[in-house]
């Protein structure tokens, strides 16, 4: 476990997958799972860098779009800082499951085309007026190649997903159905499809 400073202390992060791969792919989570491997099994099938960070509540609280010195705004450039030690000079794979997929969204827009690729796990969509006035304009700075992914029981429906690709320049969607998903209470998640999330931000590292 690795970590990077913050302004409440660090956040902590693991590196996994293929050393010195030339494919580097940020996983951004929430909880006890959130720097752990997805699914080996999937990965080991991709020559890829996995960095994959722990976020809790106080790292999301107030959308960065708030200004910068919100826990969310200062999580952000946490995330960019250690963008820049761990994989300097590259492009990039991210992905954002659920709470963390609006950090991962606002740190896609503030890295330009250093992000290449994007992907959002069961992330749901702004609820009230100002947040989405507030989301917009940034999703309109996302150059990333984008997948919309939701499905199943979970709270992220398809108007979620479809309100997100109407907004991002370049976005696709993919719905889960439900009797696809071997989860314990329905909800897509990150691990459920991984596979396709992998190949999506890692095109091309595939092992044959």
């Amino acid at each position: 476990m690795s970590r990077v400073p913050w302004w409440d202390g660090e956040l902590e992060y693991r590196s996994f997958g293929t050393p010195g791969a030339p494919r580097a792919v940020v996983v951004l989570r929430t909880g006890d799972v959130s720097t752990i491997d997805p699914d080996v099994r999937v990965t080991s099938g991709f020559d890829v860098r996995i960095v994959a960070v722990g976020l809790d509540a106080p790292e999301l609280d107030d959308p960065p779009a708030f200004g910068g010195q919100t826990p969310a705004g200062l999580t952000l450039e946490a995330l960019r800082g250690l963008l820049e030690r761990e994989i300097p000079g590259a492009t990039v794979g991210l992905v954002g499951e659920r709470s963390a997929g609006q950090i991962a969204l606002h740190l896609a827009a503030a890295m330009g085309p250093v992000v290449d690729r994007l992907a959002i796990v069961g992330v749901e969509s702004p609820t009230d007026p100002l947040s989405r006035d507030l989301h917009t304009p940034l999703l309109d700075d996302v150059v990333a190649d984008t997948l919309v992914v939701v499905g199943g029981a979970g709270p992220a429906g398809t108007h979620d997903a479809e309100w997100y690709s109407r907004r991002i320049p370049s976005a696709r969607v993919e719905v889960i159905d439900a009797e696809d998903l071997d989860t314990l209470n329905g909800h897509v998640t990150l691990s459920s499809v991984w596979a396709s999330v992998l190949a999506h931000v890692a095109p091309g590292a595939q092992r044959r």
